[in-house]
């Protein structure tokens, strides 16, 4: 899996509750295999008091400098031998005002589910987009809290469904508009040659 999203070019991801199940030990191999930032802000290793993964991320994109925020789902089944979750809206609060100082846009990565991303985007200002994960709905077209200013977005998944998302920033970094498409990737998209390369040669191994 991590060799594929390497190749893929990823530019970060966040640890799912599902992954916590693997244990600390195997995580932390995967994280150091990945080429890309693996994220969480709220997932602590018991008995040492620090988080698994890096909270968040800095990229520049266009010119434009995004912060990216990772969160677990922090009501999820994990052994209290090897984690503790802390609680989604007050590490998202610190971090938040963590990185309006260093960058333009901040996104979130939530593996919370589609409820807890619209109650975050209604509790902790300062978010222009979380893109949502675990409830694994293709939501065509985001919905933008009007207080906050925050979109909320998913698509689906197990890789049926590509989101486009286009944020339009002004010169103060504010979200002026945004649009969306939700691809469902049928036998009308060709498969990439690199990557059928790659599935080919795993599954001959």
């Amino acid at each position: 899996m991590i060799e594929a999203m390497n190749l893929m070019g990823y530019d970060a991801m966040v640890i799912g509750d599902a992954d916590l199940q693997w244990g600390p030990e195997v995580l932390r191999q995967r994280i150091a295999e990945a080429e890309f930032p693996v994220l969480s802000a709220n997932v602590i290793l018991a008995g040492e008091e620090k988080l698994l993964a890096e909270p968040y991320t800095l990229l520049e994109v266009a010119g434009r400098k995004v912060g990216i925020i990772g969160l677990t789902w922090d009501s999820a089944d994990v052994s209290q031998d090897q984690y503790a979750l802390l609680k989604a809206d007050d590490v998202l609060s610190q971090y938040v005002a963590e990185l309006a100082e260093q960058s333009d846009i901040i996104i979130v990565l939530s593996n919370m589910g589609h409820d807890e991303d619209m109650l975050l985007s209604s509790l902790v200002p300062g978010i222009d987009l979380i893109v949502g994960g675990r409830t694994r709905l293709p939501i065509g077209e985001g919905s933008r809290n009007e207080q906050t200013g925050t979109i909320v977005v998913q698509a689906g998944s197990e890789g049926q469904w590509v989101g486009r998302r286009h944020l339009h920033l002004d010169s103060a970094g504010v979200v002026t508009e945004y649009s969306d498409e939700l691809l469902y990737l049928t036998s009308d998209y060709a498969d990439d040659p690199e990557m059928q390369a790659f599935l080919d040669n795993y599954r001959a191994q």
